[in-house]
């Protein structure tokens, strides 16, 4: 003869069911992880001091990185300096994970939000480098060595790059380049990019910060340049160039 089940107690079957309620509610309330790829890039030439003529690369820094960090949710974030020749610099930082992995009971938020803190001290630390031992404005030389740490694939990967772009390396000076013309500008493009190589960086969104500074109030000369690097990361290395943060 088959055994009869007894019922639950009903006030047993109303606890069980506010324990599975809870574990629910405790996934879905879990914030979801972050995964974007990041790239920071710091420009240590004489024209990122704190001076009248200078962007103020360390200001720019405090005032922008947590937020283009939290904005676009980064994890994995690497670190490139702009240096005399940058893909060359000693100056480095490891990459960091701003969202690493915890224990279930820690507060996501609180430990993102200090690993943003400690990107802003390895940015800071090498801008430091990069201004007391190798100062110089290889930008294009900085965005290839960033490009390095881009995902594989069609990943996306964003990349705040504090500088003011006036490319000034031994081989190059922008500033004494012709781009006058849109023909003067894609003979000189070809010429830089045969010199010093096209980034790998399409696909990539590039946020500038500082960029362009140094021409203030010169309308002419500031449309020359904002052509020529257009033309050079838009045009040529397929990347999307942003004013989110300049």
């Amino acid at each position: 003869m088959p055994k009869t089940r007894r019922a639950l107690p009903a006030a047993l079957v109303l606890a069980l069911a506010a324990t599975a309620a809870t574990a629910c509610d405790a996934v879905s309330n879990e914030p979801k992880r972050y995964s974007q790829a990041c790239g920071v890039v710091v420009d240590g030439s004489g024209s990122a001091a704190a001076t009248k003529t200078g962007f103020d690369a360390k200001a720019k820094l405090e005032a922008t990185l947590n937020t283009f960090l939290s904005d676009n949710k980064c994890r994995k974030t690497s670190f490139a300096p702009i240096t005399k020749v940058s893909q060359a610099s000693k100056c480095q930082v490891s990459p960091l994970d701003l969202d690493p992995d915890t224990s279930k009971t820690a507060d996501r938020d609180r430990t993102r939000k200090a690993m943003r803190a400690v990107a802003l001290s390895s940015a800071l630390k090498l801008l430091r480098c990069a201004q007391e031992q190798e100062p110089g404005s290889d930008v294009l030389g900085g965005l290839s060595r960033i490009a390095l740490t881009k995902p594989s694939g069609d990943d996306s990967f964003d990349v705040l790059v504090v500088s003011d772009f006036d490319q000034g390396d031994p081989d190059f000076r922008l500033g004494r380049q012709d781009l006058s013309t849109a023909a003067s500008r894609g003979k000189t493009i070809d010429a830089f990019l045969k010199s010093h190589h096209k980034p790998e960086l399409s696909g990539a969104d590039i946020y500038p910060v500082g960029y362009g500074m140094k021409y203030g109030a010169d309308t002419a000369r500031y449309d020359q340049f904002n052509s020529f690097w257009t033309e050079l990361l838009e045009g040529r290395v397929k990347a999307r160039v942003h004013t989110t943060y300049r």
